[in-house]
């Protein structure tokens, strides 16, 4: 334990919050407990290097050198008028240091960050109602980190071919991440920078030929002109479908909800449908094709009950495929999606439980936010997208089955109140000519946007998950300090080209 000089009979208002208080997520501790003060911090200054040494006869040579972890140590006064006040501060102290990986910052630096977990404490002295002691925040990653992060925006260099110039005024490389929205039907990205290559889609889909392409056959966010549909729900036949759909506007997105369960008792709701158009060359319906979907599934009350479901159907109205989102359960916060294929597959070949709350790290996709999901059907194989997965079956029989009509439904429970969120929000219908998926000659359409998380190394489009996108060998390179060039390559017929952006968040040692 180290010598600590008494300042004295201190008042809590006569101190000001120092240069190197400490905020944990936010909040400093000298906000929080009256009577603390941070007094020196240490560790924040320099960082240790680790290396490994091999001999080669009378040599030793150096291998495995890399970046040490980091610890910081806070020095801290805290004084109380009574054993009984310093140890009610104690408590709320404990509880504040109580963190694991959060974000940690400086009142001298308030623009940056670090990612630290507090470990040792040092015991405070006895007997007294002025102390100091110190605690300990191990940092396994030493680098500290910008608040804010940097855009830039590509443009086509003297070369005519795009580009960014990203400038990284950090001392650390770091991650890129990437937004492409398509101006044009894509098949290919590349981003090439002196440091490596990162490639998506296909490169050699740009040598297909018009007739071999997808086309989209349904693109809206807006369903007034779907028909009402009160047949028989194809899924299961209690679900009565008398009732009536509506476009409606929540917060500033276009929704179609339930307006009219159309009954009392049971499971009552409303359902519109729409016949799949021609392609190009005048044929109806589709072997093959892939249907991006948002809904927006989210309770207000535990109490809140509703159905919801997409069902794609044969040329006789017999059941392809059915994707459900529902909750059932007055006593519990449970909802769950399933899915159905139909022909000989008699029942849901996946069923999962969720909590249908706003939550960014939690197991609703369907949240206000997000919502976006897909189907796709590749002659036998079946699938549908749930967080991350594709959940497939195979039903032999759908194989050369074409899609002709898509059905939505929307139903509540009895006369109970609905789930908060039950609406759908867009809906897009491509049909594919070809038997396998990997060769879809239009993989990105025109509107399409394409995020690349460079630090988790993962690609999305539209929302969803797509690594099968990424051509091997590709690899995530970092943004060194300084200015640094990516070059983006495309399909040549997509004209004009994509916008592209990208993102930093800047790191220093």
């Amino acid at each position: 334990m180290y010598s600590f000089t008494d300042t004295g009979n201190v008042t809590d208002t006569d101190i000001a919050r120092p240069s190197e208080a400490l905020s944990i997520d936010g909040v400093y501790i000298e906000d929080k407990i009256p009577g603390y003060r941070t007094v020196t911090v240490s560790g924040r200054e320099s960082y240790d290097m680790q290396y490994s040494e091999y001999r080669i006869g009378n040599t030793l040579h150096m291998q495995d050198y890399y970046q040490n972890s980091r610890v910081i140590e806070v020095e801290y006064q805290l004084q109380a008028s009574t054993p009984e006040e310093l140890i009610q501060r104690y408590n709320v102290l404990n509880g504040l240091l109580n963190f694991k990986e959060a974000k940690i910052s400086f009142a001298d630096e308030p623009d940056k960050y670090y990612i630290g977990t507090k470990t040792a404490s040092e015991a405070p002295p006895k007997g007294r109602l002025n102390i100091a002691s110190t605690f300990s925040i191990y940092c396994p990653d030493p680098h500290k980190y910008s608040v804010a992060t940097k855009q830039f925006t590509a443009a086509k260099n003297a070369n005519g071919i795009l580009e960014l110039t990203i400038n990284n005024e950090g001392t650390a490389d770091v991650p890129i991440d990437y937004t492409v929205v398509h101006n044009h039907d894509n098949g290919f990205l590349g981003f090439v920078s002196d440091r490596g290559v990162l490639q998506t889609g296909k490169i050699q889909e740009v040598d297909l030929t018009p007739y071999k392409k997808s086309e989209n056959l349904i693109n809206t966010d807006d369903f007034s002109n779907w028909a009402r549909d009160t047949s028989v729900h194809p899924e299961n036949s209690a679900k009565k479908t008398n009732g009536q759909l509506k476009m409606n506007t929540y917060n500033g997105r276009k929704i179609l909800q339930l307006i009219d369960k159309g009954g009392t008792s049971g499971v009552n709701g409303g359902m519109i449908s729409m016949q799949i158009p021609p392609d190009s060359e005048g044929d109806i319906g589709a072997t093959n094709f892939y249907c991006y979907f948002n809904l927006w599934f989210e309770t207000g009350a535990v109490k809140q009950v509703s159905t919801m479901s997409i069902n794609f159907l044969d040329e006789n109205d017999k059941l392809i495929y059915c994707y459900m989102v529902g909750k059932n359960d007055l006593n519990s916060g449970k909802a769950h999606v399933m899915m159905r294929a139909g022909g000989s597959q008699e029942h849901k070949y996946f069923d999962q439980y969720f909590e249908p709350v706003n939550s960014q790290f939690g197991s609703n996709m369907f949240d206000w936010p997000r919502g976006n999901c897909d189907v796709l059907k590749e002659g036998d194989k079946l699938s549908g997208y749930y967080y991350g997965t594709r959940y497939s079956t195979v039903v032999p029989d759908l194989k050369d089955k074409k899609c002709c009509k898509i059905q939505l439904y929307i139903g509540g429970y009895d006369q109970l109140d609905m789930v908060t969120g039950s609406c759908f929000r867009s809906l897009i219908f491509q049909k594919t000519n070809v038997q396998k998926w990997n060769d879809n000659p239009n993989r990105y359409p025109n509107g399409s946007k394409v995020e690349i998380d460079g630090k988790e190394g993962k690609i999305y489009t539209d929302g969803v998950l797509r690594m099968d996108d990424e051509i091997k060998g590709s690899q995530y390179f970092l943004a060194p300090p300084g200015q640094s060039k990516v070059q983006i390559y495309h399909s040549d017929f997509s004209v004009p080209e994509p916008d592209v952006t990208a993102e930093i968040r800047e790191a220093w040692l």
